[in-house]
């Protein structure tokens, strides 16, 4: 992996971890990388029980399914996509940092749990 395609990914992960501070309250959310870098870290620790991953990339066609299920969801509701790739068995969801406390409430209340 190059330099350029290092800092990327450094910059990246400081700015989930900055939006998951902001959105999911993690306030103590930072880069594994600087403390430990072993294999199979998440990406970013401070997160609880969640392991989380940072992606920066230039354009994925996927970011329009985001777009229009938010251009679509009547106010009030939660724009969510569910997909899965060809071959694969399990399904995706995914949505913005942002929408995702509101998800968590929607989803609760959809299984009965308080």
């Amino acid at each position: 992996m190059g330099s350029h395609s290092r800092t990327k990914g450094k910059v990246g992960e400081r700015e989930c971890a900055a939006e998951l501070a902001k959105h999911w309250n993690c306030t103590d959310a930072r880069r594994s990388v600087q403390y430990c870098g072993d294999a199979g870290d998440a990406d970013l620790k401070g997160t609880g029980n969640l392991h989380v991953e940072c992606k920066r990339y230039c354009r994925v066609a996927v970011t329009d399914w985001v777009e229009q299920a938010e251009m679509d969801a009547a106010p009030g509701q939660t724009p969510v996509v569910v997909f899965r790739q060809d071959g694969e068995n399990e399904w995706v969801v995914m949505m913005r940092v942002s929408a995702a406390p509101q998800f968590a409430r929607e989803l609760l209340a959809l299984i009965g749990e308080k």
